[in-house]
């Protein structure tokens, strides 16, 4: 039986420039609105609603969802020994202004974006910037136009790490910025007009001549170079006293081109990692258009795929029009695609599938919902905290799950969320639980210190006086000579590993291998000897790699991403970051064959973890049962479970049996 309808109070959510936390009341009340209209929608057909929870899985949905990982064995304990009528509330309350939910939503944007940590040098201070803005809780339209207008070098934009995931292929680009705010496909129209909806080729490089006068190179290193160049070719360090004849001044010329050349080792990374807007730049249609709306190799007019751009945006450079266009509150594909992915991102599944191609033949599940939502989204200034605050709030979310599987972007009545494995990302981060408890307030010191002293080496370098960028060229001058007999000898050595690799000689593959780190090794004694102090601070600006340590235990949100392939994330379907949301939870025999025989299960449940250290601690069987069972699947063990797998814990060998036999169930691996 459907309750009366409630009274929408949203307008109490009180709009500022800084989104904060609503009143729960107001939370509470958007939620209910929600759940009528899915519980009225499904009534008229003949749908009943799932059960509400028992607290043990309702405890494990809500961490894994909210936070992307399980409860430890303290907060399972708590949670499940309180009495209080209104401790679901709480938790969700709770576990929305975590640390944890920070992590797990910055998983939610990287999977989005393709974000790549040692990606060039921009994808590590991308990473800090992205995890900083989800943890500052900035709006998710500030977010985006950051991205869409960023320019500059990444170390004092990091956002520009947007366009740099795609450095050179604007036109790709587009379709992948069209795809991820827009939740629409026009790939196929950069091509030819798109067969099956109505883009056109024309439209799509209209969309892409906003982007037109993108250039990567960085305006402070011309600057700078410059700058160097004329203090080199001025006769006695001064400027020349008289005019110049024509001869003079070709040598001049000549003379700065190589000098300028000559500056490539110190600046050489700097346009790999900057991005400038380049005035008057266009972009024009293919030579084999073939369209008679317009010729070959016309130049494109930008202009909107739909609407019209913001009044505000009139003024604009065309970069920053197109990132106003599609974070305006009027652009409604913008709010429509994101709290749509949040539903499924909450729930498991969209109100509208696939999530990145809404057209005109979309099947909406309760449109209401999607409109209520964005409500909620506009009157919050775009808080994705808040938003997903009031889907865990429904009743929905506290219902059982739908066993059954959904394909081909049919609708979901959602008279339940969808059962669904654990993500990658979530196993790995609920196996670190298992091991050493919450650490959601722990971060990666290794990478907040190689970008900090990154961006202090890059201010040095682009405030140094020219004597002093001359000085810092020379000794690197030095050594590359020096490395450049050692650098070819090891790039010979790489191509006979590959060849060894593709012949499957693999005893060839490992003596080529070890020739290689003793080479690397040589490489890098040879830089330390030949670098001066001032050359060792800035070789992070000269090097390529920032790479950050990935051999330590922090959530993933703090590790580098992608993670390798063979790790454990990967193998469990995490994401390489080279497509949107290219992450999966399908099963495979590697999956298997960690859970049963890796290291990471087997050290997991030794003496030396958390989990094992409090198996020690406790003698009686009973004790010892309720740990494996409340951190693990972070219940009570039933009295049937008691009689059946009581004679498991008496011994310590029999006990990790248990454990690991409980680590590979469904009932562990599975979001129920």
């Amino acid at each position: 039986m459907i309750t009366a309808r409630p009274i929408l109070i949203l307008l109490a959510i009180t709009s500022t420039s800084i989104a904060k936390k609503q009143p729960l009341a107001v939370i509470t009340n958007a939620a209910a609105e929600i759940d009528y209209l899915i519980e009225e929608a499904n009534t008229q057909n003949n749908i009943a609603p799932n059960s509400i929870l028992e607290d043990s899985i309702f405890l494990r949905r809500a961490y894994l969802n909210i936070t992307g990982r399980i409860p430890t064995y303290e907060e399972s304990k708590n949670f499940l020994d309180s009495s209080a009528k209104d401790k679901r509330a709480k938790l969700i309350e709770q576990l929305t202004y975590s640390p944890g939910f920070n992590s797990h939503l910055f998983n939610f944007y990287a999977n989005l974006l393709r974000l790549k940590t040692n990606q060039e040098q921009f994808g590590l201070g991308w990473h800090v910037w992205l995890r900083d803005a989800v943890k500052t809780n900035q709006g998710y339209d500030t977010i985006v136009n950051k991205m869409l207008s960023a320019t500059g070098h990444c170390s004092t934009n990091p956002a520009v790490g947007y366009y740099l995931r795609d450095r050179g292929m604007l036109l790709d680009n587009i379709s992948n910025t069209s795809k991820v705010f827009l939740g629409t496909q026009i790939g196929c129209a950069q091509c030819h007009d798109d067969p099956f909806e109505d883009w056109t080729q024309k439209q799509y490089y209209q969309l892409a001549a906003f982007g037109s006068e993108i250039s990567y190179n960085s305006e402070i290193v011309r600057k700078k170079v410059k700058e160097v160049v004329e203090y080199k070719v001025r006769k006695d360090g001064g400027k020349p006293t008289r005019q110049l004849t024509k001869n003079e001044l070709k040598e001049r010329i000549k003379l700065s081109k190589n000098e300028a050349r000559d500056l490539n080792s110190i600046f050489r990374n700097f346009n790999r990692n900057s991005i400038n807007l380049q005035s008057g730049k266009k972009l024009t249609l293919p030579a084999d258009y073939k369209y008679n709306d317009a010729k070959p190799k016309d130049v494109v007019t930008p202009n909107v795929l739909f609407g019209s751009m913001p009044t505000s945006a009139a003024d604009s450079d065309k970069h920053q029009q197109m990132a106003d266009w599609i974070t305006s509150p009027s652009n409604p594909m913008f709010s429509k695609v994101i709290v749509n992915r949040l539903w499924k991102h909450a729930l498991g599944y969209g109100l509208v599938e696939p999530v990145d191609n809404w057209t005109d033949r979309s099947n909406i599940a309760h449109e209401e919902v999607i409109d209520i939502l964005v409500q909620i989204l506009h009157t919050s200034d775009f808080d994705v905290r808040e938003t997903l605050r009031v889907i865990y709030h429904t009743k929905l979310f506290q219902r059982e799950a739908c066993d059954f599987e959904i394909t081909d972007g049919r609708i979901h009545d959602f008279r339940g969320p969808l059962l669904r494995r654990m993500s990658s990302e979530e196993l790995y981060d609920s196996l670190i639980t298992l091991a050493k408890g919450n650490i959601d307030n722990l971060i990666n010191e290794d990478q907040l210190k190689k970008w900090a002293n990154f961006q202090s080496s890059i201010q040095q370098l682009v405030s140094a006086s020219p004597q002093e960028i001359i000085k810092l060229d020379n000794q690197a001058d030095i050594v590359e000579d020096a490395l450049r007999e050692p650098q070819n000898e090891a790039k010979k050595l790489r191509a006979e590993k590959d060849k060894a690799i593709q012949e499957g000689d693999t005893q060839r593959e490992k003596q080529l291998s070890s020739k290689l780190k003793r080479l690397y090794e040589k490489m890098n004694d040879i830089k330390k000897a030949k670098q001066s102090e001032q050359m060792e601070e800035m070789s992070m600006v000269m090097q390529y790699n920032l790479r950050t340590k990935d051999n330590i235990l922090l959530r993933a949100s703090e590790m580098p991403q992608p993670f390798k392939p063979g790790s454990l994330p990967r193998d469990f379907g995490g994401s390489d970051r080279e497509t949107t949301n290219a992450q999966h939870t399908h099963a495979s025999i590697p999956q298997a064959l960690t859970m049963l025989n890796g290291k990471q299960i087997d050290n997991l449940i030794t003496q030396q973890s958390r989990i094992g250290k409090m198996l020690k601690s406790f003698h009686r069987e009973n004790d010892r049962l309720n740990v494996l069972f409340l951190s693990i699947y972070n219940s009570y063990p039933t009295s049937e479970e008691e009689i059946m797998l009581k004679q498991y814990s008496r011994s310590k060998q029999e006990i990790y049996i248990l454990a690991k036999a409980m680590l590979n169930s469904k009932r562990f691996l599975f979001v129920q």
